[in-house]
């Protein structure tokens, strides 16, 4: 049987809500075609393993990396570090992985990378757009690059605004006009993000922001708006792009409490009974996930958030690691997901396979002695 490795936690203020995307998926994928290999990313960047890793609630059990087992990847080789001793204890291999770590180096290109070195096909997106979509100063020129509407921002560097704060300040008036909404650049989950009415609730929401991030957004807050999301994903060749699920609408923020707290974690933080967009504005916002998913080489499943306003949608963010792999909005029942996720975990091998066949070598190391003659 094959061995998926699921990996979740990571460096990042959204671990623990990557912990209930990653011990949601390793649930639903137990007893299926893949044998599952949970596996946390601690805080500082160490990978553990444990048997009880596929359920919330281990994690709530006082230090539970005492009751873990450390590991490395050595190629697709999991191997055991054994304590103080030098010699590595082989656990398994690996034939493919899924990426659940949200926010971070995890979800901004450091697990791509790592499963890129070690050769192991990764069911979700690679390095190049999971590094670009993480910051959202850089999505959004992603974004203007492709034509694709987006609402107007702009980016402040901490020490820019150390130098400049007041002129930054005043800039938001002239630019964007209040009321502008404040967040982290590099942070999902709308952890960090405030509105801002006016200059003076623009300075304290900049400051507490640079308190989590040393970039931040200010973009322009549009009234009487509505959150909406779209994902989509790829199976031979062709994409598959869901309907459109309208998440929240007025003038509140989108934010954490409501994702999290208020919905059931495992539909993504989304309740029954959800509101679908049809019509022109449907797919209209269904043209702009299928021309990013495909122009950004993505792979996996991303789920992309938009604002609408009016007839007007504008693409917010791209989640290339979205909450409970964003299995609701193609999936009627939980009972689906396994399906789900096992057909990614099929491609992402049947890619490799194809990718791997190409030539990385130039051969000038083997021609260096004659060249020095």
């Amino acid at each position: 049987m094959k061995k998926v490795a699921v990996l979740f936690g990571g460096v990042s203020c959204e671990s623990e809500i990557s912990v209930l995307t990653g011990t949601f998926v390793a649930s639903v994928l137990k007893g299926g075609r893949y044998e599952v290999l949970p596996i946390y990313v601690g805080e500082k960047g160490s990978l553990y393993t444990h048997t009880e890793f596929d359920d919330p609630e281990f994690f709530t059990k006082g230090d539970f990396l005492k009751k873990a087992t450390q590991i490395v990847l050595l190629g697709r080789g999991v191997y055991a570090l054994n304590g103080g001793k030098k010699k590595l204890k082989r656990l398994c291999e690996v034939d493919a992985a899924l990426n659940c770590c949200h926010g971070g180096l995890g979800e901004g290109g450091g697990v791509s990378a790592l499963m890129e070195l070690n050769e192991i096909p990764l069911a979700s997106p690679l390095l190049t757009p999971s590094g670009v979509f993480l910051d959202k100063a850089q999505t959004k020129l992603a974004l203007r690059a492709l034509k694709i509407p987006t609402v107007d921002s702009f980016r402040v560097n901490e020490e820019d605004y150390k130098k400049r704060g007041a002129f930054l300040l005043k800039n938001i008036a002239t630019r964007l006009k209040f009321p502008v909404i404040v967040k982290p650049a590099h942070l999902g989950s709308s952890i960090g993000i405030s509105v801002a009415e006016n200059e003076e609730e623009a300075k304290r929401a900049i400051e507490s922001a640079f308190e989590l991030d040393d970039r931040v957004l200010i973009e322009k807050f549009l009234r009487g708006k509505k959150d909406v999301n779209c994902a989509a994903y790829s199976l031979g060749g062709e994409i598959f792009v869901s309907g459109v699920e309208e998440a929240a609408s007025g003038d509140g923020v989108y934010g954490f409490d409501e994702k999290y707290k208020k919905k059931p974690l495992t539909q993504g933080g989304k309740g029954g009974g959800r509101k679908t967009i049809e019509g022109k504005l449907g797919e209209k916002i269904r043209s702009y996930t299928r021309t990013v998913y495909k122009r950004m080489d993505l792979c996996g499943v991303v789920r992309m958030d938009f604002l609408v306003q009016g007839e007007e949608a504008y693409l917010s963010e791209v989640n290339t690691v979205p909450g409970s792999l964003a299995y609701y909005l193609f999936c009627e029942r939980i009972s689906d997901a396994r399906e789900f996720f096992t057909a990614l975990l099929d491609e992402a091998i049947e890619g490799w396979t194809k990718r791997k066949k190409r030539v990385l070598s130039t051969g000038i190391l083997k021609e260096l002695p004659a060249l020095r003659k």
